[in-house]
């Protein structure tokens, strides 16, 4: 009797754990450069064009690079109070500082069909999305592969979202057209959480120079003084 209660708590446990790696997504790396100016303005085309009728960038109103992108804050959906599902999309702007753009590149290539969700989406890394997955027509439409067609990663502690993943129908795009497309967005949200980062990071090397021709002078300086002092 003690023995059976006692697998059957292992069981239990090493249920329990394995059922914990199935829904523990790793975060892909995101080959993102705030430097590459080109990918940047792509990135923000492509949000004017399909993100800006349900997202918002407040913090980014009087950005010029934004705005000759076409990011403009009278077509920003700000006095809208209707929303499908009654859940008002987030504001973007600070998004990549607070969920890390690694999490935004994972996520925007995480979506697959489920008929069960009103928006006839889901996601992976966000599983119950309220988002629309406004990215099928260029990646195409993904499914979700049942968890013994994929195997069981005993030495793994998670799974990437390409492993549970498979694109039934093609998009307009290929897979690495459209991670392309994937990094200039996220480069371009990046870009938009510190649109300052590059002119701080200049000026930044101006004080490290200015230091350091500040501590050589001091350090002559002081070694003129005692110079005196020892006379």
């Amino acid at each position: 009797m003690m023995k059976g209660m006692l697998l059957f708590i292992l069981m239990l446990l090493s249920t329990m754990v394995f059922s914990q790696e199935e829904i523990s997504i790793a975060l892909e790396k995101a080959p993102v450069n705030i430097h590459d100016t080109a990918s940047i303005k792509r990135g923000a085309v492509f949000f004017a064009r399909n993100c800006e009728m349900c997202h918002t960038m407040i913090y980014l109103r009087y950005d010029s690079l934004a705005i000759k992108s076409g990011v403009l804050y009278s077509r920003m959906p700000i006095n809208v109070k209707t929303w499908p599902l009654n859940i008002r999309p987030p504001d973007l702007s600070l998004e990549a500082s607070r969920r890390g753009v690694d999490w935004i590149y994972t996520y925007l290539h995480s979506f697959y069909l489920d008929t069960q969700r009103p928006t006839g989406w889901n996601n992976l890394l966000f599983l119950n999305t309220a988002m629309a997955n406004i990215f099928a027509p260029y990646q195409g439409q993904q499914i979700r592969l049942p968890l013994n067609e994929v195997g069981a990663k005993i030495y793994s502690r998670a799974y990437q979202w390409y492993d549970l993943l498979e694109l039934q129908t093609p998009g307009s795009l290929t897979p690495e057209q459209f991670d392309a497309v994937i990094t200039d967005v996220v480069n371009f949200l990046a870009y938009a959480s510190e649109p300052y980062k590059i002119d701080q990071e200049k000026l930044g090397y101006w004080v490290l120079g200015f230091l350091i021709i500040l501590f050589i002078l001091i350090y002559r300086l002081k070694r003129e003084y005692w110079k005196k002092l020892e006379k």
